[in-house]
C-alpha cells in the first residue's frame, strides 16, 4: 500500500512537471483572443480546433478528432509519402506572451508508421487586427530529410459559410473558382510563383466575408497553398494548410514564412490592397511610372537585328535610323534584340555585340546618336537561358544547370525563326534553362549589362524570369525551393541597382508572372501573365504585339485594355517605315498622342465597373466594347470606347455616374478634342476607337 502510494505521487508530479502550467485537468483549451477574432488550440497537443470571426459569426471548427496543426512529410526508403502528424504528438510547451503563443513539440517525434525522429517542431501564433499569424520552424536532427512542411492545419472550411440555402465557398482569384468546396472534395492546390502574388482567398457568399490566405515570405520560394478532404463522408473536413518544400537535411534547420489569416469585407482584391499590398510595398518596394520609365512608354518599337540562324536585318550603325522611323510616328522608345553573340535566341550569355553587327564602340555612338533626337534606346536578354553549344557552357556553365528529382536536365530545347528549318524545330539552337543563383551565371550577366549601361543603354528587357519551382541540382548553395526564383530576384535587384549607379534611369521590363519583379520594373510581357496581380497593383502594365500592317483590331483592344503596345512588324524583322505599314503606323501617331494626353486617366490609371464610369441610353451597339477609367490619385474618369465591327456605330452618352448635366471631352483620332455637353450623341467608325474623359489638367 505504502509502496503504491509513492508511485501514485511520482506519477502525479511527473505529470505537473510535463504540461504547461495552464493546463487544466482533462483536455483543456487555450485561448487567444481579441475584438475580431478567437481561436481555440487544445492544451494536450497544440491543434487548432475552433477560428471564429466575431464580426459575422464564421466558425473553421473541424470534428475534434480531425483537427491537426502540422504535418512533415519525412520518406524513408520504403515509404516515400511517411507522415508525422503533429495532432499525435504530445506538447513540450506552451506558452503565452503578449498576444503570442509559442507552442514547443521537442523530440522525439513518431511518425505514422512508429518510429522516432529527433525532430523538433515550434510554431508561433500571433493575434493581428483582422485575425491571426502563424509561423513554424523545425529542426531535424533526425538521419532522413523534411521534405515537407505543412502549417497551420486549419479545417471547418466545407461549413465556412453555414449551412443555408445560399452558403458557398469560393476559393478567389479565379480560376481557383473552379474548384467547389462540396464533398466528395479532394485535393487542390495553389502554387506560388505560378499564382502572381502569395496569396488566396476564400469567399463566404452568405455571409458576405472573406478570409484571406496570405504568405508573408520575403524570401521568393516555391510554395503552395493546399486544401485538403480528411476522414471519411459524411463527415469528412477540407483543411487549409500552407505547404513548404524545403527538402531539409539531417542536421539542418528550417524556417517557415508567416503565414496571415484575416477575415475581411469586399472581395479578394480589397483583401489583397489591405493586407497584402502594404506588406510587399514596405518589405519590397514597387517600381511606378515616376521612377521607371520603360512603365511610361506605352509604345516601343521592338526590332530584332540578327535571327538566331546568322539572317542579318540590321547592322548596329543602322540602330539610329530606326529610332528616327519610329519617332516620325511619335514612339520614342526603341527596343534591340538579336545584338548580341550568336543573334536572338543564341549566343546566350555572351552579352556582347556580334562581330558581324558591330563592336562595343559601334554600339556607343548608335546609342548617343538616338539620344540626340529624343529616343531611349534598351536591349533584349535572358538571365535564365544558356546556349549548349558555347565554350563557356561547356567549360563552367554546365554545372549551373536547373535539374529535375532525377538529375537531368530539366528543359533542352530552342527557338529558331530565320529559316524554315529551324521554325520547325529541326535546326534550332540547343538552348536550356540554367540557375542564376550560381554565381558564374550571376556575376557573368552582371559583368555584360554594366558593360551596357556604360556605352549608355537606356535599360534591358530580361525575359523568361519565371524559370520554375524547384531545382535538385546538388551542387546548388541554395535550398530547391528557392534556388531558381530567388536567385533570379537577386539578380534582377544587383543588375538594376550596378547599372543605374553607371547610368542613372536605367530600367528593365519583365517577361514574369511573379509580383517579385515589380520591385525592378513596372511594365510586363505579356497580356494575361500578370493580370490578377495588376487588380491590386495598377501600378504594373501589361504588353501586347503587334505584328501585321492591317492589324487595327490588335491595337485598338491593346489600348482599350491600357496595355502597352510592341510595335514588331513582319514579326520583330522591319521598323514603323515599312511602306506597307504607313496606314497603320499614322493612326498609332494620332492614338498616341490622344493617349499620351490622357495617359493619368486612360494608362495610368485603374479600370472602373460600367456602372461607375459612363453611362449610356441604351445598350452598346453590337462590335462596341467600353473600358472605363479612373485616375490614381484624383478620381478623374474616361472611357475608351472600340468598334470592331464595319459599319459606324451611334451611340448615345447619358453622363459620368453621379455627374447630371455636366461635360465632357470627346477624342476621336485625327480630329481636334470636341467638348460634349452631356447628354449628347457620337459616332465611332468602323474599325477605331474614340475617347471620352472628363475635363480637366490630363496632366
Amino acid at each position: 500500500m505504502r509502496s503504491n502510494f509513492h508511485i501514485g505521487i511520482i506519477v502525479v508530479l511527473l505529470a505537473a512537471f510535463a504540461a504547461p502550467a495552464s493546463w487544466g485537468a482533462g483536455p483543456g483549451v487555450e485561448k487567444l483572443e481579441n475584438d475580431a477574432v478567437l481561436l481555440e488550440i487544445d492544451q494536450a497537443h497544440g491543434t487548432f480546433l475552433r477560428y471564429r470571426d466575431k464580426v459575422s459569426g464564421i466558425e473553421l471548427a473541424p470534428p475534434r478528432e480531425l483537427a491537426e496543426n502540422f504535418r512533415l512529410l519525412i520518406p524513408t526508403a520504403t515509404e516515400p509519402r511517411n507522415l508525422l502528424l503533429g495532432r499525435k504528438q504530445r506538447l513540450s510547451g506552451m506558452k503565452l506572451d503578449g498576444q503570442t503563443l509559442k507552442l514547443d513539440w521537442k523530440r522525439p517525434l513518431v511518425d505514422e508508421h512508429g518510429a522516432a525522429h529527433n525532430i523538433d517542431v515550434s510554431m508561433r501564433v500571433s493575434l493581428k487586427s483582422a485575425g491571426i499569424e502563424v509561423s513554424c520552424s523545425v529542426q531535424n536532427d533526425s538521419d532522413v530529410s523534411v521534405e515537407e512542411v505543412n502549417y497551420p492545419v486549419i479545417g471547418g472550411f466545407l461549413g465556412m459559410d453555414g449551412k443555408g440555402a445560399g452558403a458557398k465557398v469560393t476559393l478567389m482569384p479565379a480560376p481557383h473558382d473552379a474548384k467547389s468546396f462540396v464533398r466528395p472534395f479532394g485535393d487542390y492546390a495553389v502554387g506560388y510563383p505560378a499564382n502572381n502574388m502569395s496569396y488566396v482567398d476564400l469567399a463566404a457568399t452568405a455571409h458576405r466575408r472573406g478570409l484571406y490566405f496570405g504568405v508573408h515570405d520575403t524570401l521568393a520560394r516555391y510554395k503552395l497553398f493546399r486544401f485538403r478532404e480528411a476522414g471519411s463522408k459524411p463527415d469528412s473536413e477540407v483543411f487549409a494548410e500552407l505547404c513548404h518544400l524545403p527538402l531539409t537535411k539531417p542536421g539542418q534547420r528550417f524556417e517557415g514564412a508567416p503565414v496571415w489569416l484575416m477575415f475581411h469585407d469586399g472581395d479578394w482584391v480589397a483583401a489583397g490592397k489591405q493586407f497584402y499590398r502594404p506588406w510587399f510595398i514596405d518589405t519590397f518596394g514597387l517600381k511606378t511610372k515616376d521612377n521607371d520609365w520603360i512603365r511610361r512608354e506605352g509604345f516601343f518599337q521592338m526590332i530584332m537585328i540578327m535571327l538566331p540562324e546568322g539572317n542579318i536585318n540590321y547592322r548596329i550603325d543602322e540602330i539610329p535610323q530606326l529610332a528616327r522611323d519610329g519617332l516620325k510616328y511619335g514612339v520614342t522608345s526603341l527596343q534591340i534584340a538579336g545584338w548580341q553573340r550568336g543573334g536572338h535566341d543564341n549566343g546566350y550569355p555572351y552579352y556582347e555585340p556580334d562581330p558581324r553587327l558591330g563592336t562595343w564602340e559601334d554600339l556607343e555612338r548608335a546609342i548617343a546618336e538616338c539620344h540626340k533626337m529624343g529616343v531611349r534606346v534598351y536591349f533584349f536578354a535572358n538571365i535564365t537561358v544558356v546556349n549548349l553549344d558555347t565554350e563557356w557552357y561547356k567549360t563552367e556553365l554546365k554545372d549551373c544547370g536547373w535539374s529535375s528529382a532525377n538529375g537531368a536536365d530539366y528543359w533542352v530545347a530552342g527557338w529558331g525563326m530565320g529559316t524554315l528549318a529551324a521554325r520547325m524545330g529541326h535546326t534550332t539552337p540547343l538552348m536550356g534553362f540554367y540557375d542564376t543563383s550560381f554565381p558564374a551565371m550571376h556575376n557573368g550577366h552582371l559583368k555584360y549589362f554594366k558593360k551596357l549601361a556604360e556605352v549608355g543603354a537606356d535599360g534591358l528587357h530580361l525575359d523568361k524570369t519565371f524559370p520554375g519551382s524547384m531545382n535538385f541540382n546538388p551542387r546548388d548553395s541554395m535550398p530547391p525551393d528557392t534556388a531558381l526564383n530567388e536567385g533570379a530576384v537577386r539578380l534582377s535587384k544587383d543588375i538594376l541597382e550596378q547599372c543605374n549607379a553607371i547610368h542613372p534611369g536605367f530600367a528593365i521590363s519583365f517577361e514574369c508572372n511573379l509580383d517579385r519583379f515589380l520591385s525592378y520594373g513596372a511594365a510586363t510581357w505579356w497580356a494575361g501573365n500578370m493580370t490578377k496581380a495588376k487588380e491590386v497593383f495598377p501600378e504594373l502594365v501589361e504588353t501586347v504585339g503587334l505584328y501585321q500592317p492591317y492589324d487595327y483590331f490588335t491595337l485598338n483592344e491593346a489600348v482599350r485594355n491600357g496595355f502597352v503596345i510592341m510595335i514588331s512588324p513582319y514579326q520583330f524583322n522591319r521598323s514603323m517605315a515599312e511602306p506597307v505599314w504607313q496606314g497603320l503606323s499614322e493612326y498609332i501617331a494620332e492614338v498616341k498622342k490622344i493617349r499620351d494626353e490622357l495617359a493619368d486617366i486612360v494608362f495610368y490609371g485603374e479600370h472602373i465597373p460600367a456602372d461607375k464610369g459612363i453611362l449610356l441610353e441604351q445598350l452598346l451597339p453590337a462590335g462596341v466594347v467600353a473600358q472605363n477609367y479612373r485616375s490614381i490619385p484624383g478620381a478623374r474618369r474616361g472611357c475608351i470606347m472600340t468598334n470592331s465591327g464595319s459599319q459606324p456605330a451611334q451611340l448615345r452618352l447619358k453622363e459620368f455616374a453621379g455627374d447630371a448635366g455636366k461635360k465632357c471631352v470627346l477624342y476621336v483620332p485625327g480630329s481636334p478634342p470636341q467638348p460634349l455637353t452631356l447628354p449628347a450623341p457620337i459616332m465611332i467608325a468602323p474599325e477605331r476607337l474614340v475617347m471620352i474623359a472628363q475635363p480637366g489638367d490630363a496632366k
